[in-house]
């Protein structure tokens, strides 16, 4: 048998190195005549633009399916993703295959050529079969688009480990489409120029990491990611061995590589036997691994570079001198983050890549060390637990999956739990649902890297799909969410709740977004293709996206932000919203197409289960039939059609909202008069210009549209609620009248009156652009929200452009979206009036959505706030900057970061352009955080309270931005919780156990 370090070069041969060979920098059309445009073709390929190169079809107009045929195809295919082998020299020629063929030309490097299908996939984003040997390093690490070029490049290892090859399945072994030695020496020159960059170092340290992971650069460390790669990809193979990857994926043990051996014994197929043993020798290998010898390597290295060399050398006298797991696992875990803390000490790249392979080598070591523990924990304390669980989080910095602020965060929540004194039972669970974010964040912390490059790859192999749930598998995060499950059914147990999953009690896999009940059938629409979702479905979701139909329920994989408009939407109508952590997709996806219960109570106690009969009446008078309740009354004694005037915010208050605009443009003409700084000009055109147009003839009916509208919504009334009938005559109902409305003409008076009064409010034409906003009579009711569901058309530049964009607001109320959330719960349908709000564009740094009260609690002593680089990001569902801020002491407890990767900003031109997010941990800074406590606070006393039906002040959210660190406001509206949710007789019952545990307290020198 071969020694580790053969068998090593062997493996990556077959898995990493095929890393280092797919980055496309070369491909060739095979003759040197055509080697000049090819050249120019391949340097607009690595800057990242779109090109018809050579002629090649883009595959724009191909589908996404068809290509996915094309990579089936290419797994089976002897050369794989490549047409032919040929030389490629440095001065630009291209040769057949001969011995130092280049070697007059400059040097240059011998691979496979891509095929056509190869190049069309590329052109058209797809990046796949590249190479590293002949890589263009200063062109691809200086391209904005390097992020998400990476890490699909990243995401193809990723496959290539799990899929047996993948597209290079046969093509590996295709004599000189690989060059070993070459990849090798071109990624660890990529990493190298990635380590000389400190934002790789900093902010991108995850991505660098995971990059130095996967790719084979002459520094080999076998992790843990390797066994259950390789693992996974022989389950696939053989059905047989399924039983035996699932022990080892759950609970790895070197008695493991025994087994495994013992089972390749019973085998004929020599590939397969050959794999097995591979994977018994990467078991051996893992657990044989010896750290202190890396770290004395390290501190030779190091020699000269601050404190490196003793911090090493201080750890592996620790480590050699403690054999017991919980001693280890602390010693590991704080190594880990001291690795990561040094990483910008050294000033060469060689230095600070040797950091990063010890970190790899101390990660596997962990992992191993947290298996001992693992069956340790039913003798420990809770109080025991707890330090572990700190250790824990170290860890989870060290490895890149927690950022400094979130360690310092949970860090502060966790001390809380070990203050001196009594500890009730609520306190525990509440600090310990706290710690359970730390899966959440890490999933964020994938997503801002691998989320575009996962999503784009998974429309071509759906296995692209797994990557972040493998990552976190195989990291401290797999022990770290075991530990915490378990301490959070302690403390929900203590507390009286608990969380069912299937029947399952679970802890902290499952965290309440929205209270309220649905019965629907489970759906999988993780890809992001929301434009046919089921409005009486229950659908897992990547994340809560902006342009989300009516469903009964929501299931997500990341939650986007909070105070989104879609999600404030969702919480209004008492659609309940539940974030999934990955450890419990797959079993949720097993059940995709059933029908289930999905319960989230007020308090925040999850179900999710089969349909049972005992609930289902419970549940049909909830989310699963929203569209039959009336939450939108419309107040036609308030309304006035007759005022045709154009207004400014100055001369609107609050009271007109309603009566001749909505709340928009009216509650922002309170706040300019309270706040006049804050709040930029607008102008407002009154519900009675869009009446005007209902009273317009209706083609070919001898009616007016208002008269026909009317009749049309007679006849959908008497077709049967929910047939196909009556669906199918809704939408062409509607189609009819939006394209009506949109196709309306004001007319020539219109257009001349409002030209004038642009001009007077805000300056020459083309000198200014403007927000136009929809703003109906039927939005922020006391009953009904409507947060985002009507147009608002960004940064319009020029008067013309602007009557455009008027008409198209117009006509947003009736496109599907908006119609199918809000139409079915109007009393009076016909009786939807949109003004129209011209608001002044503000180029804001940043922007988000403040709610007067914590939106988890209800205590109103506390502010919620949302928030993203940019303009508008935050209401438009991007990761945000989640936090509460206690108005009284000023504390702020983060619950999330921002994982958005661009900002918006404002174009002089029109529009908005897309700009990457800078590098910063922190979107608010201590002094906007004072200003927003300032406003809250100030806010009841200068601004006329919104009440609610029975006439009690609500509690409010704002949009609002910080310019140049100046605050601006955009809106202000009801913050709306669902009565039916909060009121339903089986959700109180869930949350009942609360008040009979109410006094109870935790002993934390006992065994939970």
């Amino acid at each position: 048998m071969k020694n580790v370090g053969q068998e090593l070069n062997t493996i990556n041969f077959g898995t990493n190195s095929l890393s280092l060979r797919m980055l496309g920098v070369t491909a060739s059309v095979g003759v040197a005549a055509k080697h000049t445009m090819w050249k120019i073709c391949l340097s607009v390929v690595i800057l990242g633009a779109a090109v018809n190169c050579m002629a090649i079809d883009t595959g724009q107009s191909r589908a996404a399916s068809e290509y996915s045929t094309w990579i089936t195809a290419m797994k089976s295919a002897e050369r794989g993703p490549f047409s032919r082998i040929r030389w490629f020299c440095n001065d630009g020629q291209i040769l057949p295959p001969a011995s130092y063929a280049c070697k007059t030309f400059g040097g240059g490097a011998q691979h496979g050529e891509w095929s056509e299908r190869t190049r069309i996939l590329r052109a058209a984003g797809y990046e796949i079969a590249n190479f590293y040997a002949d890589l263009e390093i200063d062109a691809f690490v200086n391209n904005v688009a390097t992020t998400d070029r990476f890490a699909q490049m990243l995401i193809e290892q990723f496959l290539v480990r799990i899929d047996d090859g993948w597209i290079v399945r046969r093509a590996r072994f295709y004599r000189g489409a690989f060059q070993e030695e070459g990849e090798r020496r071109g990624a660890r020159k990529l990493l190298f120029k990635l380590a000389e960059n400190r934002d790789w170092l900093t902010y991108r340290y995850l991505l660098l990491r995971s990059a130095a992971q996967l790719l084979a650069h002459g520094s080999d460390t076998v992790s843990i990611k390797d066994i259950r790669q390789l693992s996974a990809s022989l389950a696939e193979r053989d059905h047989a061995f399924v039983a035996l990857r699932n022990k080892i994926h759950g609970s790895l043990e070197l008695a493991d590589a025994t087994g495994i051996n013992a089972y390749s014994q019973t085998l004929s197929e020599s590939e397969l036997k050959a794999d097995y043993e591979r994977l018994a020798m990467l078991i051996e290998h893992v657990f044989s691994t010896d750290i202190t010898t890396k770290l004395h390597s390290l501190a030779a290295t190091a020699a000269g570079s601050g404190d490196i060399a003793a911090m090493a050398n201080a750890a592996s006298d620790a480590l050699a001198q403690n054999d017991e797991a919980r001693v280890r696992f602390g010693l590991l875990a704080r190594l880990l983050a001291d690795l990561r803390l040094r990483l910008t000490v050294p000033n060469g790249p060689r230095q600070r890549l040797a950091l990063i392979d010890t970190s790899l080598m101390t990660e596997t070591e962990l992992f191993t060390t947290a298996t001992v523990l693992k069956t340790k924990l039913s003798g420990f304390t809770r109080a025991e637990h707890l330090a572990i669980l700190n250790d824990s989080l170290l860890a989870l910095f060290g490895v890149g999956l927690l950022t400094r602020r979130q360690l310092s965060a949970a860090g502060s929540e966790l001390e809380l739990l070990l203050l001196p004194g009594v500890i009730d039972a609520q306190t525990y669970k509440h600090q310990l649902d706290y710690l359970a974010l730390a899966p959440h964040w890490a999933t964020q912390a994938l997503r801002r890297f691998f989320g575009a490059g996962m999503e784009k790859l998974s429309s071509i192999e759906p296995r692209a799909d797994l990557y972040i749930q493998d990552h976190l598998r195989g990291s401290p995060m797999f022990f770290f969410a075991s530990l915490i499950d378990r301490m959070t059914r302690d403390a929900n147990s203590l507390a009286g709740v608990s969380n069912e999953f299937f029947g399952q009690n679970v802890g902290a896999g499952l965290r309440s977004l929205n209270p309220g009940l649905a019965r629907g059938i489970l759906r999988i629409a993780l890809a992001g293709n929301i434009a046919d979702l089921d409005p009486d479905g229950i659908y897992l979701l990547s994340e809560t996206v902006s342009e989300l139909p009516p469903v009964a329920g929501i299931l997500t994989a990341g939650e986007g932000n909070p105070l989104s408009h879609v999600q404030l939407l969702a919480r209004n109508l008492g659609i309940p919203n539940v974030g999934v952590d990955q450890s419990l997709l797959e079993q949720l996806k097993a059940h995709s197409g059933e029908t289930i219960i999905l319960a989230v109570s007020p308090a925040g106690s999850v179900r999710i289960n089969i349909d049972d009969a005992s609930v289902a009446e419970t549940s049909s008078e909830t989310s699963g039939s929203i569209h039959q309740r009336a939450l939108i009354k419309v107040d036609l004694v308030k309304l006035d059609l007759k005022e045709r005037q154009f207004l400014t915010l100055s001369e609107l208050r609050a009271s007109d909202s309603g009566r001749i605009v909505g709340p928009k443009a009216a509650k922002l003409g309170e706040l300019k008069h309270h706040y006049p700084a804050a709040v930029a000009e607008g102008l407002a055109i009154p519900f009675a210009i869009f009446k005007d147009l209902l009273d317009q003839p209706m083609a070919e009916t001898g009616t007016t549209v208002f008269e026909w509208m009317q009749h049309g919504y007679r006849e959908l009334e008497t077709l049967p609620l929910g047939s196909a009938e009556r669906r199918a005559a809704t939408e062409s109902f509607r189609a009819s009248l939006q394209h009506t409305i949109r196709n309306a003409d004001p007319g020539d008076d219109f257009r001349a009156q409002l030209r004038a009064k642009l001009v007077e409010v805000f300056g020459i034409d083309g000198t200014f652009g403007v927000f136009v906003r929809s703003d109906t009579n039927v939005e922020d009711l006391p009953g009904f929200t409507g947060a985002g569901l009507n147009l608002t058309v960004a940064n319009v530049v020029g008067i013309d452009n602007i009557f455009e964009a008027i008409s198209r607001v117009w006509a947003s109320p009736f496109s599907a979206r908006s119609f199918a959330w809000r139409q079915t719960l109007m009393d009076k349908p016909e009786h939807v009036y949109p003004a129209v709000l011209l608001m002044l564009s503000v180029d804001a740094d940043k922007s988000g959505v403040l709610v007067t009260q914590d939106i988890d609690s209800g205590d109103r002593s506390w502010i919620s706030v949302a928030v993203n680089e940019g303009v508008g990001g935050a209401v438009d569902g991007q990761s945000a900057e989640s936090i509460r801020v206690n108005t009284v002491t000023g504390k702020v407890r983060l619950m999330a970061q921002s994982t958005a990767s661009i900002r918006r900003k404002i174009n002089l031109t029109g529009g908005v352009q897309k700009l990457p997010v800078s590098s910063s941990d922190q979107i608010l800074d201590d002094d906007e955080i004072a200003q927003l406590i300032t406003f809250a606070k100030e806010l009841p006393q200068r601004f006329p309270a919104i009440v609610d039906a029975l006439g009690y002040a609500m509690p409010v959210d704002i949009e609002f931005g910080f310019l140049d660190g100046d605050l601006r406001l955009f809106q202000i509206r009801p913050f709306l919780d669902s009565d039916e949710a909060r009121g339903n007789e089986l959700l109180r019952e869930l949350d009942a156990p609360l008040a009979a545990h109410a006094g109870a307290t935790v002993a934390l020198d006992e065994i939970p």
